[in-house]
């Protein structure tokens, strides 16, 4: 059985290998072809034509695909869109540039920056506007992976929930919907270190029902990872391996070669847990083979100790040997403590196998005087360990319970530490839904004081109407019974007009009488033109007639057209803060220009942790580990002919 089984791992490693490299051609390909579209882009930027938000999306979309290269163009790009976005004043493209500068902070691990960049994203951000809530989403994702590598597990907690909050609202896009499955694997993470398992499998699994409908790859290749990890972590070495498979390949959809390296390494692990050595040893060495060629000191040196490991068990004494004095020369190079520990017990075992177990017991007991492991209480603990193994198998009870009660007292003091955080994050997720159901009822509130404004205000707005239209009723009475007293007047004063010139028509033709029959000619043309004037001044009296009522009726219609108005709503939100430790103090101190990510490691490291510890709490693989602690090297500029243990010690 054992043989088949092995056969099929070969099999199963080969045809890895061969799916690694087609993907990485196809990345190649669309690499090559995303770099012609790139380059349009950017001379699109000389045409002083394009306009201003469509030179934004251009600038930012540029950003983007430099956002993790090495060079200063991402944060070129991403300035440049944030200027325009600020004489625009569009804060929905002032949010996205924020949450890019974030981005590429996170890139650098600089997550106090992250921090800073984001804080300026929400403050341009309307909490009660639809097309903001992914953007807010996303700005509370970041900062809670920023508080997650300071090693804030509450604030990170809590960023990463009122991510899912702003996530959940929005309206479930492609993109919302990725970012969704990926928070939710941020979250399991937080839940895994801190040994709510149960939360943490609910929260992986929420992600992959988000993932595998939106054909999400990576996310749900990240997901499957977690898994592994989390089954390696109990033992159910099967259950593991098989999410290594569906990682392996979800990493092959989505392209990402990188990720292929880790994920044969855990699968190496798992071998060697189930005692197939043989196969473990195959697959490493096919990776140190990578590996050399990018000569990475504490990655050669662990990969040099796995393969010692596994020449043990394959009874390969010598071999064993051999890789380990590898391991020591690498470990001389990268100078890191923790290799001290690693070193030293994997020297032990292979005295162990060779039955010489006084000088293994004395190899053991010289690492733990040794002064530059004091601080690394993981790594100490595992040491321990292995010395009451060492003197129980010797026939010394009285020196294995010696150091079995001595390893007790680390794992209690660990699992303090453990306990402590568990409870932050408890105590952290209890403040959010504290403040969520505090929100949600004020937000209740809010809408019943609202719609009870709108009515006094319709109410107001009634009254007022009435008001004004029967003040509009009296004036217009008022004028009307004015005009019709005017047109009485002149009524009266037209007929009395035309009685005094009646009068004077009788008058003259008493005096017409007297006149000669020529005179009677004039005195009838005259009379005749009296006549006519007084027609035409009869013909310009004005009469009443039905103009008023129209009046009235545009009156009327001008207050129905006042009556209706419209409605508005208003939401209101908080949040929340805490604290650091000595070491990191110090580190701030003397080396500023490290990231927090890297201090994060080297805090892990003075605890005592190894790269795999390191890894299981992280939640990645061991290699990954090596590569923040080379990282942490280069960044502190130590020269080669320096330890780096001196620089430890004097922190």
């Amino acid at each position: 059985m054992k043989c088949i089984h092995y056969f099929i791992i070969l099999c199963t490693a080969v045809s890895i290998k061969s799916f690694a490299q087609e993907a990485q051609e196809a990345q190649e390909a669309q690499e090559e072809k995303a770099i012609l579209s790139i380059s349009e882009l950017e001379n699109s930027l000389e045409d002083k034509k394009v306009s201003d938000k469509d030179r934004t999306n251009t600038l930012l979309t540029l950003g983007d695909y430099y956002l993790e290269e090495p060079n200063e163009k991402a944060v070129k790009y991403i300035n440049e869109a944030l200027a325009i976005s600020k004489v625009l004043k569009d804060s929905f493209d002032i949010i996205r540039a924020y949450n890019r500068l974030a981005q590429r902070e996170i890139f650098e691990e600089n997550d106090l920056n992250v921090i800073k960049y984001v804080d300026s994203a929400l403050s341009y951000a309307n909490r009660t506007k639809q097309k903001h809530f992914a953007g807010i989403g996303f700005s509370y994702r970041l900062k809670g992976m920023a508080y997650n590598f300071l090693e804030r597990n509450d604030l990170s907690l809590g960023s990463l929930l009122q991510a899912n909050r702003f996530l959940l609202k929005d309206n479930q896009d492609l993109e919302t919907r990725t970012y969704l499955a990926e928070n939710y694997g941020d979250l399991a993470f937080i839940y895994f270190t801190t040994d709510n398992k149960e939360t943490a499998l609910a929260c992986i699994e929420k992600s992959l029902s988000i993932g595998k409908p939106i054909k999400a790859w990576r996310e749900v290749g990240d997901a499957y990872e977690f898994l592994a990890g989390f089954y390696y972590d109990d033992e159910l070495y099967e259950t593991a391996k098989k999410y290594l498979d569906s990682a392996t390949v979800m990493f092959q959809r989505a392209g990402n070669v990188d990720g292929l390296n880790p994920l044969q390494k855990s699968r190496a692990e798992i071998l060697l847990k189930e005692n197939l050595a043989n196969a473990a040893s195959t697959i490493y060495k096919e990776q140190l083979a990578f590996d050399k060629k990018d000569a990475i000191p504490y990655i050669l040196t662990n990969d040099y100790i796995f393969l010692s490991e596994a020449s043990i068990k394959l009874g390969n004494i010598e071999v064993a040997r051999k890789y380990l004095d590898s391991a020591r020369v690498q470990a001389i190079i990268s100078e890191n403590p923790a290799h001290i520990f690693t070193i030293a017990g994997q020297k032990a075992k292979i005295l162990k196998a060779e039955n010489n177990l006084p000088r293994a017991i004395t190899e053991l007991n010289k690492i733990l005087n040794h002064p530059e492991t004091e601080d690394f209480i993981e790594s100490e603990k595992e040491v321990v360990k292995q010395l009451y193994e060492l003197y129980e198998d010797n026939n010394q009870p009285k020196l294995a319970f010696e150091f079995l009660m001595r390893h007790n007292k680390l794992e209690d003091s660990l699992r303090t530490v453990l306990q402590k955080n568990k409870f932050n994050v408890i105590q952290s997720e209890f403040n959010y839904n504290e403040i969520s159901s505090k929100l949600e009822a004020r937000d209740a509130q809010l809408k019943v004081s609202e719609a009870e404004q709108q009515r006094a205000k319709d109410r107001t707005y009634f009254i007022i109407g009435m008001f004004i239209l029967l003040m509009g009723f009296f004036v217009f009475s008022y004028f009307r019974q004015r005009k019709i007293a005017a047109i009485k007047r002149e009524t009266l004063l037209a007929k009395q007009e035309t009685m005094t010139v009646k009068q004077e028509s009788l008058d003259n033709q008493v005096k017409f009488k007297n006149k000669q029959i020529t005179d009677f000619a004039i005195h009838i043309s005259e009379k005749n033109d009296l006549l006519e004037n007084i027609k035409a001044k009869m013909k310009g009296i004005r009469v009443i007639n039905d103009a008023h009522k129209s009046v009235v009726m545009d009156t009327i219609q001008f207050i129905n057209n006042d009556i209706d108005q419209n409605k508005e709503k208003i939401q209101l939100y908080q949040q929340v803060n805490e604290t650091n430790d000595s070491f990191r103090a110090k580190i701030d101190e003397l080396y500023k220009n490290l990231n927090e990510k890297e201090k994060k490691v080297a805090t892990m490291l003075r605890l005592g942790q190894t790269s795999k510890q390191i890894a299981l709490q992280l939640g990645i693989s061991a290699a990954s580990v090596d590569n923040y602690r080379y990282n942490l090297r280069k960044k502190m500029e130590i020269p080669k002919g320096e330890s780096l243990k001196n620089f430890i010690k004097s922190i």
